[in-house]
């Protein structure tokens, strides 16, 4: 009896072709967390060492100031000079410090997809002041690790391009689930923009957004952006996690 050859299994097809993306998003991940500690064990090093210095100059010329043994005026300038110096690099380092909050991989392997979100949002709340409520429809699935990273980094950007570029002071991220997919909608009431504007004139909100699309399309989803001036801008990601 002659055997028929065996259809290919489709499911297992799908899974090839998600490993190997989800594989990319995981070292990006990785990536990001030696960047971190690379800043911190350098940059940020450097900043607050230059810091302790100035501050020793700083007390040093009060010190001869008030002992009569500086010309006053010129004194003053010096003393107003580093005291600018000193705001300026203080200013960085404290931005620094924020971006490497903002950019430290959370525990993605041992929490849930709700509670990495969860997360993110305290943190942006703790940061901006903004209020960000999460609407959960139904309950969530357990999801692949490249899932969770997926969503966090476009959430992650979406809140932080409408804080900074469209005074937006609350937020609505939706959240639900069927047999194969995960969608997630953040919504708020900003200033709204041009989009098609935007992605041909501003450099930064056009890499944003185009590294959320990437993110999202690299895993099969779907990204969609809505926005319109003075009524606000919807977001909506549509990710398979099967």
């Amino acid at each position: 009896m002659t055997e028929t050859p065996m259809s290919p299994d489709r499911s297992e097809e799908h899974n090839h072709n998600y490993e190997l993306p989800g594989q990319l998003l995981q070292i990006a991940e990785h990536e990001i967390g030696r960047i971190i500690l690379d800043i911190h064990d350098g940059p940020v090093q450097h900043i607050f060492a230059a810091l302790s210095q100035l501050n020793i100059v700083q007390r040093h010329l009060r010190q001869r100031e008030q002992q009569g043994e500086e010309d006053g005026e010129e004194s003053a300038q010096n003393l107003e000079r580093l005291r600018k110096s000193i705001g300026l690099l203080e200013h960085a380092l404290n931005e620094i410090r924020t971006f490497m909050g903002m950019f430290r991989p959370p525990e993605f392997e041992r929490r849930t997809l709700l509670a990495v979100l969860d997360g993110l949002v305290i943190q942006h709340e703790e940061l901006t002041g903004h209020a960000v409520t999460i609407d959960l429809q139904g309950s969530l699935p357990d999801v692949p690790l490249p899932v969770k990273i997926a969503l966090y980094r476009v959430l992650q950007q979406a809140l932080s391009n409408s804080s900074r570029h469209a005074s937006v002071k609350e937020h609505l991220v939706t959240l639900h689930s069927d047999a194969q997919t995960i969608t997630m909608e953040v919504a708020d009431r900003g200033c709204g923009f041009d989009v098609t504007r935007v992605l041909e004139q501003q450099e930064g909100i056009r890499f944003g957004l185009t590294g959320m699309r990437e993110r999202v399309e690299i895993l099969g989803g779907t990204f969609e952006i809505e926005s319109t001036v003075g009524v606000g801008t919807w977001v909506r990601v549509v990710v398979p996690y099967r």
